[in-house]
């Protein structure tokens, strides 16, 4: 039961902007369940796989729009440079709650700096090369717990002017091949586990939840801010500091 909470929580967490990775270490921390790597690397990879089913129609269109790509391929080359740069230094904050609670309070100061911007107006076909580069490098940052991946690169794409649904598909479709890399870098490590059930258990609620997060996240991005997750973030982030 405590993995498919573990689950529930990844899958509704890793689309919403309130960071996935934070609420996860919380979540094993308040159940009292160890952090386990290859139980993230399952979950990750199950919204992967809810992204790819709610965005079905859009990759198809990706491939008669180069350009668009290679902005994406672009960000994500700027993640894994710097992912695997530093994977040692980031890895070692998924031990840290209060660095967890830190990073929430910062994703929280975030969203609302995106929402203090004037509404952008930019489309897909006026995206540009520093669009890509600057919400590559947040989506680099995010990789840290309490940094939420997509409050990141949507606020990043605000910031740059682009409209409230193209910021939202561009840190989608970008974290396609994000959760991929990642999952790759370490999915040996699911072959040593002894007992696969939690993984997959936790992977079916992932993908159930996550897949209608996705749902919910797009429809708040065009018709409210994204000022409610921030005040969120910033309570969250409060609490884990002083409580835990």
């Amino acid at each position: 039961m405590k993995f498919v909470l573990l689950g529930l929580v990844q899958g509704l967490t890793e689309f919403l902007p309130v960071s996935s990775s934070g609420h996860l270490v919380i979540a094993q921390r308040l159940l009292n369940v160890p952090h386990s790597i290859p139980f993230d690397v399952t979950v990750h990879l199950a919204t992967l796989l809810a992204v790819i089913l709610y965005f079905w129609r859009d990759i198809i269109k990706l491939f008669r729009q180069p350009r668009f790509v290679g902005l994406l391929l672009l960000s994500t080359a700027i993640t894994g440079v710097i992912g695997v740069a530093f994977s040692d230094q980031f890895e070692a904050l998924f031990s840290s709650t209060r660095a967890v609670g830190i990073f929430l309070i910062l994703t929280g100061i975030v969203l609302f700096a995106a929402e203090s911007f004037p509404k952008g107006k930019k489309e897909i076909g006026q995206l540009n090369l520093w669009d890509a580069v600057l919400i590559g490098l947040a989506q680099s940052a995010a990789i840290a717990p309490g940094l939420s991946r997509s409050g990141t690169t949507v606020s990043a794409g605000l910031m740059r002017g682009l409209n409230r649904e193209l910021a939202a598909r561009f840190s989608f479709l970008l974290s396609i091949p994000a959760i991929l890399g990642a999952g790759l870098f370490e999915v040996k490590k699911i072959a040593a586990v002894p007992d696969l059930m939690p993984l997959l258990l936790g992977g079916i609620a992932a993908f159930l939840s996550g897949y209608l997060a996705i749902g919910i996240f797009m429809r708040i991005i065009t018709r409210f801010d994204l000022r409610f997750f921030s005040y969120y973030c910033l309570a969250v982030g409060l609490i884990v500091l002083i409580l835990l």
